[in-house]
């Protein structure tokens, strides 16, 4: 008896103490003003492995997970209404949301904010020539929008000109940070969603992009229909009677760089139903092989994707590599100066499966309403 009242007791000590972590005051995160009563709730994210929201009462909690380093912190962030935010704390980023006028490196993000309709908080943007969008064009030329540079490197000068509220990077490896625009006082809020470990859990971060400009409800809504259709897209693949062996991407400056199995696109080739020659490359990124090392694989592969910015023929690239003559498979090329390949398929990765599902498997019947690969 003695022995089942000292295990109830620890019982419930164990779970006060994780309610209190659960709900209390996070570390590094909440002001001092704050009790372990504070109301919060996990907001459930279904896929994403890389990012953490909790939503207390008046802000949000947003905690990035390296995916460098799994027993790192990428960023932490703390977002919501300028005078409902906790007072400052080290290593936690204050975002007064929604956004106004953020500088959006990429035409990634640019596009889903769009989708969200607040183009208006576009302010500025970097790589203006491989941003198609018609808005970011047009804001460009109007003086609405600030052209800031090279993505790397931008232009410090017209960023505090600018004055945005945010800027939005992309993370990548071994970078270094971001120079001297991270001095500038301007919350950084780093888009590592590519580095997920499949497309819905890339696309399931527009439940995160939506809460930063005021439109969780429209995000939420918008991730729940490419879920819907996704799966479904999944479901008949798995139908298919063949796998065709494939190959994707060209070598650049002698090095070829192949989607890790356990990538975004890694998956979305396995959920289109191809036997993808590298899925037993080990990284939720990409990889960076020799040319022959591929190509001890790729002489056996059925069809090979190709994306490039211009047009690109077989002739062209064995002309530069003369060694992928010896690959025989069929090409499918994306040519990316006509193609919104970057500004639709990261959020609506259901639209590159169903156009990938209809090249692999065309007994199945699937027509796809974008073809990015033809």
């Amino acid at each position: 008896m003695e022995k089942t009242r000292k295990a109830l007791i620890l019982f419930v000590s164990l779970c006060l103490i994780m309610l209190n972590v659960a709900c209390g005051p996070a570390s590094g995160v909440a002001g001092n003003n704050e009790t372990a009563a504070t109301r919060c709730d996990t907001i459930p994210l279904r896929y994403a492995h890389n990012l953490t929201m909790v939503q207390h009462s008046g802000y949000i909690e947003v905690l990035m997970h390296n995916p460098w380093d799994s027993t790192a912190v990428l960023h932490r962030y703390v977002m919501g209404a300028a005078d409902s935010l906790p007072a400052p704390r080290e290593g936690v980023t204050r975002i007064a949301t929604p956004l106004q006028r953020a500088a959006v490196f990429t035409s990634v993000h640019c596009a889903l904010i769009e989708e969200l309709d607040c183009k208006e908080s576009v302010g500025g943007i970097c790589e203006l020539e491989y941003i198609h969008l018609p808005f970011v064009q047009e804001g460009v030329r109007q003086g609405r929008i600030a052209d800031l540079g090279n993505g790397m490197q931008p232009d410090v000068e017209r960023i505090i000109q600018l004055a945005p509220d945010a800027l939005m990077p992309t993370p990548f490896e071994h970078s270094g940070g971001y120079g001297r625009i991270e001095r500038l006082g301007i919350p950084i809020i780093e888009c590592a969603d590519y580095m997920e470990r499949s497309a819905l859990a890339r696309a399931e971060w527009v439940r995160f992009y939506g809460r930063l400009f005021g439109r969780a409800a429209e995000a939420d809504s918008l991730f729940r229909r490419v879920e819907h259709d996704y799966l479904a897209l999944a479901s008949r693949a798995k139908a298919a009677q063949t796998h065709p062996r494939m190959i994707c991407e060209v070598p650049h400056s002698g090095y070829w760089f192949l989607p890790a199995g356990q990538s975004t696109m890694g998956q979305l080739y396995k959920d289109a139903g191809a036997d993808y020659l590298f899925a037993d490359l080990q990284g939720a990124g990409s990889i960076s092989l020799g040319i022959e090392r591929v190509l001890e694989r790729a002489v056996t592969a059925d069809v090979w994707l190709i994306k490039n910015h211009g047009a690109l023929s077989r002739q062209q690239l064995t002309t530069d590599y003369p060694a992928l003559r010896r690959i025989p498979a069929h090409i499918f090329f994306c040519n990316l100066a006509t193609s919104n390949y970057y500004e639709e398929t990261p959020f609506h990765p259901e639209l590159l499966l169903e156009n990938l599902i209809a090249l692999l498997h065309p007994e199945l019947g699937i027509k796809a309403r974008r073809e990015y690969f033809r």
